[in-house]
């Protein structure tokens, strides 16, 4: 019998693929923002809607009306546009500014990730969030309005597309302003009054200054007015709408896209340190 000394052999290093790095990121982010207050705002939202839209229904089939405009109703008001302000602010002001502030981000980019993987990561799960907010209620009234004989099965289907068709151009806009404004602060809470305030008066400024000059033009600068409009054809409510549902849904969606870039800029100008 023979004693040996033993051998330590260290094993090779795997280095995880970057769409897992950029999921560790969409999954932390996700499980940060899953707190008592966002997930109150989302309640609130769904609560609203799925009553505002089963009791409008239910009164659409009993006067003769348009079941199709009854589930648009929501998009009308200013307080759905407002309702998902607030889960933006609540969700998505500090998706950039928590790590700015605790300077997180500068550990997060010394190692193997990416800057784009990681607001890619980012931003996907301040999207979700809004995704939730945004089609969740609208799909539940759809299939309670079923349920109940209000609607037909085929109808339930098309209130449900329609409302991801409106859901996804609002998740890539309200998700743009989020990262744009959390990139150029270290406070959530300035952030989240920054989205709040930034939408809201240019959406008030807006609607003045078209009232005042009659330049229809104007209310491609409005949230209310492109919501209504993407909705409206959405839904297939007969033209005019309030505005041109493509232009307005490309507008958008290209409003969302560059601010995510602005807020790239931003972030590519952080020193980072190194391992």
């Amino acid at each position: 019998m023979s004693i040996s000394a033993p051998r330590y052999v260290q094993g090779p290093v795997v280095r995880v693929s970057r769409s897992s790095r950029t999921f560790a990121i969409f999954e932390r982010e996700f499980r940060r923002r899953a707190t008592l207050g966002p997930l109150f705002i989302i309640a609130l939202t769904w609560f609203i809607v799925i009553i505002w839209v089963v009791t409008t229904v239910y009164f659409a089939t009993l006067t003769g009306g348009s079941i199709r405009s009854s589930f648009e109703a929501p998009y009308e008001s200013a307080i759905w546009g407002l309702l998902l302000l607030i889960v933006t602010a609540a969700v998505g002001a500090g998706s950039l500014a928590d790590d700015l502030g605790s300077r997180a981000i500068t550990l997060y980019l010394s190692r193997p990730i990416r800057l784009a993987d990681y607001l890619v990561g980012k931003a996907s799960a301040v999207g979700v969030w809004l995704l939730i907010a945004s089609v969740g209620p609208e799909c539940v009234a759809a299939g309670v309005s079923a349920a109940l004989g209000f609607t037909s099965t085929s109808t339930a289907l098309v209130v449900v597309g329609a409302a991801f068709a409106v859901g996804l151009v609002m998740a890539v806009f309200f998700t743009g302003i989020a990262l744009a404004l959390s990139s150029v602060t270290r406070r959530s809470l300035y952030a989240g009054v920054a989205i709040f305030g930034t939408v809201l008066s240019v959406t008030a400024a807006v609607s003045v200054v078209s009232g005042i000059t009659g330049n229809a033009d104007l209310l491609y600068a409005s949230l209310a007015s492109n919501t209504q409009g993407i909705a409206e054809a959405a839904f297939g409510l007969p033209a005019p709408y309030a505005t041109d549902p493509v232009w307005s849904a490309g507008l958008m969606v290209a409003t969302g896209v560059v601010l995510a870039f602005l807020a790239w800029l931003r972030l590519s100008r952080i020193e980072v340190v190194g391992e």
